[in-house]
């Protein structure tokens, strides 16, 4: 089983402009955002051997607070031309705002759409109160050790056995 490693970042103030492509994560478009997620994560450490429609079921988890409430507040897709390019979605995990998933289709990566959409929650989540964001990320996932720890995240220990063993 690949580790895990849980991150936070300390929010603060920003004043980003973001382009109107991004839209809020609504459940309207959760096939795209499936089919966004699985194309990001085949072939990749994290890919466990989905197909679109168990990809379509993990995502209706996230919708219906699988893994705490979703915070449609702090959940986003960069959306072009009737095609969802990356997302972020973002839950309520044991009263902490969580990344729990984000994905950038391979022919948009690296291209600072995730960065953007990070961004943003970070926005969003310190508009609304809070001071921290959390993650969970697979250290083998080399690219997105990377740019987490470029954007201010930093690890820290996991607190409960319950987090030490998931999945």
């Amino acid at each position: 089983m690949p580790k895990r490693v849980r991150m936070s970042l300390r929010l603060s103030k920003t004043d980003y402009e973001f382009p109107h492509e991004i839209l809020s994560a609504e459940r309207q478009y959760l096939e795209e955002i499936a089919s966004c997620a699985l194309d990001a994560y085949q072939d990749t450490v994290d890919y466990e051997g989905e197909d679109l429609a168990q990809t379509i079921e993990e995502v209706q988890r996230v919708y219906a607070g699988f893994y705490g409430p979703l915070m449609t507040e702090a959940s986003f897709i960069y959306r072009e031309d009737e095609t969802v390019y990356a997302g972020l979605l973002t839950c309520l995990y044991r009263g902490e705002p969580t990344i729990t998933y984000t994905f950038t289709r391979k022919s948009r990566q690296r291209m600072g759409y995730a960065t953007q959409l990070i961004g943003l929650a970070c926005q969003r989540l310190y508009e609304l109160g809070y001071h921290s964001l959390f993650l969970y990320v697979t250290m083998e996932n080399v690219d997105a050790l990377r740019l987490y720890e470029s954007l201010g995240f930093q690890e820290v220990p996991l607190t409960t056995l319950s987090e030490i063993n998931i999945d």
